[in-house]
């Protein structure tokens, strides 16, 4: 999945190798890069598939050990980073990361609290109907900051991963920003172009 700076990503960690990473995290720094699987991953699940080289590294800020040894984790986001190289393969990666920095002058701006109000009433326009985003909607606002509320957007469309790549590989907080909004606006309009024909479908879809 793709995972963004400034954002919380509950994680269910099962698989062998993952709860060595787990254990070896927490006896450790407790961080972790989170990257996108390139497409065809599937070929090699088991081994290294490639992954999209800008990732995300999130430090363990929740955790539980189950009785059989799984984990239920929290990771909050810390910063985009991109990955250079690998130290080990298995079982499972080690990499080699180089910081990125993002541009955040757009978070200080005279606009920002006005614009962001706009993206949170716009993502709530757009996936109303769905309550478990609405309820994340809900709780953006004021105890987060202009870039968490933009990524946490970001992370939570409901769009393909590789358009959530492609946003978090933009490095400035307000052309992140304002792709977003373009992605929200375009949702919309697709929504309102469906809702003016739906009474033209037929009831039962194999009529289609």
């Amino acid at each position: 999945m793709v995972f963004f700076p400034k954002t919380l990503l509950p994680l269910h960690i099962f698989e062998p190798r993952y709860r060595t990473m787990i254990a070896d995290a927490l006896r450790g720094d407790q961080t972790l890069c989170v990257a996108l699987l390139q497409s065809g991953w599937e070929a090699d699940y088991e081994g290294s598939p490639p992954v999209h080289p800008v990732a995300c590294v999130g430090r363990i800020v929740q955790h539980e050990q189950l009785a059989d040894g799984r984990y239920n984790i929290v990771l909050q986001g810390e910063a985009r980073v991109m990955i250079e190289g690998y130290e080990r393969l298995l079982p499972y990666r080690v990499g080699r990361l180089r910081l990125l920095e993002d541009d955040a002058q757009w978070a200080t701006s005279k606009t920002v609290e006005r614009e962001t109000a706009k993206l949170v009433s716009l993502f709530r326009e757009r996936f109303g109907d769905d309550a478990t985003v609405l309820d994340i909607a809900a709780s953006l606002g004021a105890q987060l900051g202009p870039e968490a509320i933009v990524n946490s957007i970001a992370m939570h469309m409901d769009v393909e991963p590789r358009l959530k790549q492609f946003l978090l590989e933009i490095d400035s907080v307000g052309a992140r920003y304002r792709s977003v909004i373009k992605i929200l606006n375009q949702a919309l309009t697709t929504q309102d172009r469906i809702d003016q024909v739906r009474h033209r479908l037929p009831e039962d879809p194999s009529l289609n």
